[in-house]
């Protein structure tokens, strides 16, 4: 192994954990365990040499591994390899001696550290014990991914430099062990061929609420006191969302879940934002927010034709520093600017000064504050994204946001509805200027 591959290990990684299901079963031989062990690590070995040794670090967990790769290439066409190879080799065999595991596929950043044992320095992050977690989760013969891989799977499939997403599948938000937050996990899988597609069965876990109470006639009512003081937790905060003078500042974790909720209900969107189109890729791609995609899930719900109101997204950015963000991240702007196209979202440019002389007449509206509009539900403000110090992990900052909720009974929803109204026109005026393909291609040749 060279010095560039270790010194780039240290900083990120895609990482690929694999066991066996059932190996250490206790009523198999252990001549029958370990020959299941070899066979997998031999289907391993053969992948890796067969491809000159990509790996930049790899450990055996007696009956799994975790092998750590600089291309996600590797973990998803070596996951690929080993089933179709455990499946030719589970022909002919008994139920109890053939070969069935489960593999967790993640990527982010990492530290290094002498364990010990290998003369390579071992890596340690949150995405790696996070795909020891997901894999932990998986069904027999199933491929689960992070949500931070499958974004940047997904950023290169969008670009054409692959075609994995075809066959990776969202199985939703999931609970992991010691993890406060839901994560969003995706499922590898093509029929007849390679992984299992079927739910993650959700487990609750009541273990410590059982050690806390006895187990006696009030064990009912414990229980329920138990549950009702979390919705009390989940109400107050939605009262704290709702409240204009103070509003609710809320890490990106959490902004996931209300972006979910907010976007998948939502009759029609219309949104204003001061970000860049670079700047609103990199948060929809590389947190837990993924707002497109809830928003996605929305626009698919509802059919054009039905759609009383045309969708718009309105970017409030001087134009030469919209050009210049375009001509510095053009394969990010390029995907944003896709994305609204094939979505029929029409994306509209508007100089600040101009959307500040509108914004004067309507005092419920906060300027520099993003603003999305749901027709005839709610309207949602929210302040810009606030980085804080992690005293746990300085390598990931803590990223906050505030956000305001009102009802369409209130002041500012209407105010808001006037304010949209007036951009709509403008736009259909020809007063903005229209962000998509003709204009990328305009600018990126300058």
């Amino acid at each position: 192994m060279d010095n560039d591959k270790v010194e780039r290990a240290i900083n990120e990684g895609w990482y690929f954990f694999i066991d066996i299901v059932g190996a250490s079963d206790p009523s198999l031989s252990i001549l029958c365990q370990l020959e299941k062990i070899k066979k997998l690590k031999h289907i391993i070995e053969n992948f890796l040499n067969s491809n000159y040794n990509p790996e930049i670090y790899k450990s055996f967990t007696g009956d799994g591994m975790l092998i750590v790769f600089l291309n996600y290439k590797f973990p998803i066409e070596l996951s690929i390899e080993i089933h179709k190879r455990i499946d030719e080799h589970n022909i002919g065999f008994k139920d109890s001696e053939i070969i069935i595991v489960r593999i967790g596929i993640g990527f982010g950043s990492c530290l290094s550290f002498q364990d010990g044992v290998h003369k390579e320095t071992a890596p340690w992050g949150h995405e790696l014990v996070l795909s020891k977690r997901i894999m932990d989760l998986a069904n027999p013969n199933q491929i689960l991914l992070t949500d931070f891989a499958y974004q940047k799977i997904k950023n290169d499939f969008l670009l054409g430099k692959n075609d994995y997403c075809i066959h990776l599948f969202d199985k939703g938000k999931i609970a992991i062990k010691n993890h406060k937050e839901l994560e969003n996990i995706y499922s590898l899988y093509k029929e007849n061929e390679y992984g299992n597609n079927t739910d993650i069965e959700i487990r609750l876990d009541i273990k410590p609420l059982i050690q806390s109470y006895k187990i006696d006639k009030n064990f009912i009512n414990s229980l329920q006191n138990f549950c009702e003081e979390r919705f009390e937790i989940i109400i107050k905060k939605f009262k704290e969302l709702t409240n204009p003078l103070k509003g609710l500042e809320m890490s990106f974790i959490s902004t996931g879940l209300i972006y979910k909720v907010l976007f998948e209900n939502a009759t029609d969107y219309i949104s204003v934002t001061y970000l860049t189109p670079s700047e609103y890729w990199e948060i929809q791609n590389s947190e837990p927010v993924n707002l497109l995609r809830h928003h996605e899930k929305s626009l698919r719900k509802i059919k054009l034709s039905c759609s009383k109101k045309k969708r718009y997204r309105f970017l409030i950015k001087e134009k030469e520093k919209l050009s210049k963000d375009i001509q510095i991240n053009q394969d990010s702007s390029l995907l944003f600017i896709k994305w609204h196209s094939e979505n029929n979202v029409n994306l509209f440019n508007i100089d600040p000064d101009y959307i500040n002389h509108i914004l004067n007449k309507y005092s419920k509206i906060v300027h520099n504050v993003g603003i999305g509009l749901w027709y005839n539900k709610y309207v949602l403000q929210f302040g810009p994204i606030m980085e804080y110090t992690n005293n746990k992990d300085q390598y990931h900052p803590l990223k906050r946001r505030r956000f305001w909720l009102h009802s369409f009974e209130s002041d500012t929803y209407v105010q808001s509805m006037q304010f949209f109204d007036e951009l709509i026109k403008a736009a259909e005026e020809g007063k903005f200027i229209k962000i998509d393909h003709n204009f990328y291609n305009k600018i990126t040749k300058l």
